[in-house]
């Protein structure tokens, strides 16, 4: 059971960014972030690779990442250290008769070194056969230090579905 549980976790990852891993303030030029999460569910861990590109003028960011689906986002400031974040994301793999679709939006409100995201997860797979839709709940506490970018999340369903825990880190140049 808990191997099944581990590969649903991992799979509902390769459909929806579980690593915010961006700061509350757009980036003034480009950055590039490298890094990995660990993402858990009832005993078992997975590991996930994480790969980030953002450029930007101060006030709008556009960015980009991959961790196994690939997101093509937008942040905009709002305030000093508040921001909105939206993006979507693609699996890895598109083919068959329909593709999985996740949007996500959220807020980022920097707090000196360390930042909330409260954010929400739209999951969407339609095909000739079936249509799924579902709403699934993010809340992010992270640290952006000279370089390095830490946090930890959990999502979760409103139908008391189960947690994922996830923590990530990453250096940023």
């Amino acid at each position: 059971m808990r191997v099944l549980l581990l590969a649903l976790a991992l799979v509902l990852a390769g459909c929806l960014p579980v690593a915010v891993l961006r700061t509350p303030e757009p980036v003034s030029g480009r950055s590039l972030a490298f890094g990995l999460s660990a993402v858990g569910v009832e005993g078992g861990v997975g590991f996930l690779p994480y790969a980030a590109y953002a450029q930007g003028d101060g006030q709008t960011e556009y960015n980009f990442s991959v961790q196994m689906g690939f997101r093509a986002g937008i942040k905009q400031a709002l305030a000093p250290g508040f921001s909105l974040d939206m993006g979507l994301t693609l699996p890895p793999l598109l083919g068959g008769g329909g593709v999985p679709l996740a949007l996500d939006a959220g807020l980022l409100v920097g707090l000196g070194d360390v930042y909330l995201s409260p954010r929400v997860h739209w999951i969407g797979f339609q095909s000739q056969n079936t249509s799924v839709s579902g709403l699934l709940y993010q809340a992010t506490l992270g640290y952006a230090g000279e370089g390095f970018l830490g946090e930890g999340s959990i999502l979760f369903s409103g139908q008391g579905g189960g947690l994922i825990l996830v923590v990530s880190a990453a250096a940023r140049f």
